[in-house]
């Protein structure tokens, strides 16, 4: 079975273990052998951070929405004056693509086609879980390749989300109709179901489930350590995850708040509890990608004491999922401004103290039983940080079982996504061997045409 992921970014490890998580959950679903073909923004690199040989089954294509369509992104009038017509244009030929070849030859290049001919061919899309649809970001991306699988007739499952709320106009009138063809859709928070609860006709296919992530947790491990009597034994090390962010409150002085903070965090770790600190996180290490969390780390570090300074460290390389989940093994805890570096250290059994810098770490925050604890990025201050913390390590007992007490139950609710997907599949599969190989005999299944309204909202 062909399963297209889009919308990945698997540069952030976070979102590399979202995709291996959604692996794991549909190959738990169905035991068909399933093939993915993941739609990324940059899956050159992509492919050399998870080769092949490592995962036979994932095979790396380019963003259509990114290869097809034109946007703006300099002061360039004439071009940008010109890129409306051109992406009508380009939506015109998605529509009769396989009918009108002259047409696709002259706007689509070969990758293009082949990878268009991948999601008509293609029996489930999916659009991965995470954080990009909310208003903080640009949508237009994610909306035309909404719009590339309308083509198709392909209708995209929403992995777990934390999406919203659309107050943008455009946003929800291009989103209403994708959602309302959507077979499923996965929320990982209550407040997320909220965000899209009038925007969806057919509330009874939401299912708020757990971070996807969750699904890779080591539920034997955390098992034990929950039955052992005593703690496990300290290593004397604690992992810090850090992240600069555009959007803090106060600008560049409410990123000096945070980095302020986390530098008495890190000087109350080895002056007061007697720690060896590390940096570590899951953007890093890839000269590729736009963010490094390496480099917020090291201004942190240097501007430590130097006798704090000694003890700590930065870990700048890069690290793949299951590498870095081994590695948080080696930490009492961790404190966790990313929230995948959050879960992944959950699922290992790690504790962690988190910082949220968006609704998604709150919310799971609560779930997990350490909101009483939780730093905001857009409010924490130095003495706010170094109180929790020390009360985070003064009941570390406590926090530890209440977290991995809940981790099973986020585990059980992530793997609860198999019940709503086998059905799913189960279709998809008889339509597969109902139609056998030959890709010229599948339905279409082409919506109606778009109106001109419809096609002028194509960025």
């Amino acid at each position: 079975m062909k399963i297209v992921i889009e919308n990945t970014v698997c540069l952030n490890t976070g979102d590399a273990a979202i995709l291996l998580a959604i692996r794991h959950i549909l190959k738990s679903t169905w035991d068909e052998d399933l093939h993915f073909l993941v739609f990324d923004s940059q899956p050159a690199v992509a492919a050399r951070l998870y080769p092949r040989k490592d995962y036979p089954d994932i095979e790396f294509h380019k963003l259509l929405s990114e290869s097809i369509f034109k946007y703006r992104y300099d002061d360039n009038v004439l071009k940008n004056a010109l890129k409306p017509a051109y992406n009508r244009l380009a939506f015109q030929a998605l529509q009769s693509f396989g009918k009108n070849r002259p047409m696709g030859e002259a706007l689509f290049n070969a990758e293009d086609r082949r990878s268009l001919a991948i999601y008509r061919d293609a029996d489930l899309v999916i659009t991965t879980g995470g954080t990009y649809l909310v208003e903080t970001y640009n949508l237009d991306k994610r909306i035309n390749q909404f719009r590339i699988d309308a083509a198709f007739g392909k209708d995209p499952v929403f992995f777990t989300q934390s999406l919203g709320p659309f107050n943008k106009s455009a946003n929800r009138s291009a989103l209403k109709p994708v959602l309302d063809r959507s077979p499923l859709i996965l929320l990982r928070d209550a407040r997320s179901l909220e965000h899209i609860r009038d925007l969806v006709d057919d509330p009874d296919k939401c299912h708020v489930v757990a971070d996807a992530v969750f699904a890779l947790a080591d539920t034997d491990r955390i098992k034990d350590i929950l039955a052992c009597r005593k703690p496990p034994a300290g290593t004397g090390r604690v992992a810090i995850s850090v992240r600069h962010w555009n959007y803090v409150k106060g600008g560049e002085d409410g990123m000096e708040r945070y980095i302020g903070s986390v530098r008495k965090i890190a000087t109350a770790l080895v002056r007061d509890h007697g720690k060896e600190v590390t940096f570590v996180s899951t953007c890093q290490g890839v000269p590729e990608y736009a963010h490094d969390d390496s480099k917020t780390a090291k201004a942190i570090v240097a501007g430590l004491d130097p006798d704090i300074a000694r003890h700590v460290e930065v870990d700048a390389s890069f690290h793949t999922p299951e590498q870095l989940m081994a590695l948080v093994k080696g930490f009492d805890f961790v404190v966790a401004t990313r929230m995948h570096m959050m879960i992944m250290s959950l699922c290992v059994g790690t504790p962690v103290l988190p910082i949220a810098y968006e609704f998604k770490t709150r919310e799971l925050a609560k779930r997990i039983g350490v909101s009483d604890l939780l730093l905001d990025i857009d409010t924490v201050t130095e003495d706010e940080a170094h109180q929790k913390l020390d009360a985070f390590v003064d009941n570390l007992d406590h926090y530890r079982s209440t977290s991995l007490e809940a981790v099973l139950q986020e585990h059980a609710s992530a793997m609860s996504a198999t019940e709503l997907l086998r059905p799913l599949l189960a279709e998809r599969s008889a339509e597969s061997r109902d139609l056998g190989k030959d890709s010229q005999k599948r339905p279409a299944r082409l919506r109606k045409e778009k109106t001109e309204e419809q096609r002028d909202r194509v960025v």
